[in-house]
């Protein structure tokens, strides 16, 4: 996160109804603490005569949410109701909690809508390619048993779903973009409290503006460009973090359905604009999946704000969506 200076680099500002108000008597705190083996961060801005046991409070109903949200979705923990679906027996209804329903209903959403794309049904090559929980020998993986495109076999209900065989789900794609909405949604139900910039490992989620009347500006990672974001949040998937090197190949940890394997696209990491950050979460790996043509074509299509970084041999490039140029 880093809402600082904007210097010389593109300056992104998304169209708006209304301009927001500005609290000059605001007073900025500043909550934090540790989640899906990750860090979030939210700054707020609040009454001046906030307690501390108010602050504390709000503290620690973030920190609950986001622990409720790892209970109900990591694939990582034997506890969760998400390992709960995917160790049931084949053919069994599992009702799941409302949040991982929620989530799930997002998440074929997605499927669909970018034809698999984004797959939330890809633990097994997840795993097998080392990306997981499990420790697995270094080098290419066995993927030969696998096959993507698990979600088409998925039905979603209110309550829950029944657990097909061969299919294990994986959220990490998108939960950590809902957790980002979720707490600013507790953040908005606070009283006094009238501006945020919330971040959930990367994930970032804002609202309203600073008590001098300036945006929460934000870096786009990776590129040279900030973004004034209000009912606005950013995600970013790309390979700069967890990969590894074959062959001089940068295997992402960015499964493609397709082969069960690291993408192979040109897209180094896409970065989506969206106002609901579990959608530009998800739709920011589907891109990533999907490479520079394809991906682009898709965004405008579905007027999708959106910036590539473009791997062309040894160089970077930039590639924004005709969404995301009408915000320059």
């Amino acid at each position: 996160m880093n809402p600082e200076g904007v210097s010389s680099r593109k300056v992104l500002i998304p169209e708006l109804g209304a301009m927001p108000k500005a609290h000059q008597t605001a007073r900025k705190y500043v909550l934090e603490g540790e989640a899906f083996a990750t860090t979030w961060k939210v700054i707020l801005l609040a009454a001046p005569d906030l307690s501390e046991r108010t602050f504390a409070q709000i503290s620690k109903r973030l920190q609950t949410k986001l622990d409720q949200v790892d209970r109900e979705m990591s694939p990582y923990r034997a506890d969760s109701d998400l390992t709960r679906f995917n160790t049931a027996e084949p053919g069994s209804f599992i009702e799941l909690p409302p949040m991982l329903t929620a989530v799930m209903g997002h998440a074929l959403d997605t499927a669909r809508l970018s034809d698999g794309a984004f797959d939330p049904c890809l633990l097994d090559a997840v795993e097998a390619w080392g990306f997981g929980a499990k420790a697995v020998p270094e080098g290419l993986a066995d993927v030969s048993g696998l096959t993507g495109g698990g979600w088409r076999r998925l039905t979603w209900q209110v309550d829950g779903m029944v657990k097909p065989d061969g299919v294990r789900i994986d959220l990490c794609a998108i939960a950590k973009g809902f957790a980002a909405d979720e707490l600013l949604r507790l953040v908005k139900a606070e009283p006094g409290c009238v501006a945020a910039l919330v971040e959930v490992g990367g994930e970032l989620a804002g609202w309203g503006v600073q008590p001098d009347g300036l945006p929460w500006w934000v870096e786009i990672e990776g590129a040279d460009a900030v973004i004034a974001l209000h009912e606005m949040a950013v995600a970013t998937s790309g390979d700069s973090k967890r990969f590894f090197i074959h062959d001089g190949r940068v295997m992402s940890h960015t499964i493609d359905a397709a082969t069960c394997a690291p993408t192979a696209s040109n897209v180094s990491g896409a970065t989506v604009l969206d106002p609901a950050c579990w959608r530009a979460d998800a739709l920011a790996t589907a891109l990533m999946v999907m490479g520079e043509a394809r991906a682009l074509e898709f965004a405008t299509r579905h007027n999708i704000p959106c910036l590539l970084r473009v791997r062309e041999g040894d160089s970077i490039r930039e590639a924004l969506s005709p969404a995301l140029e009408a915000w320059l």
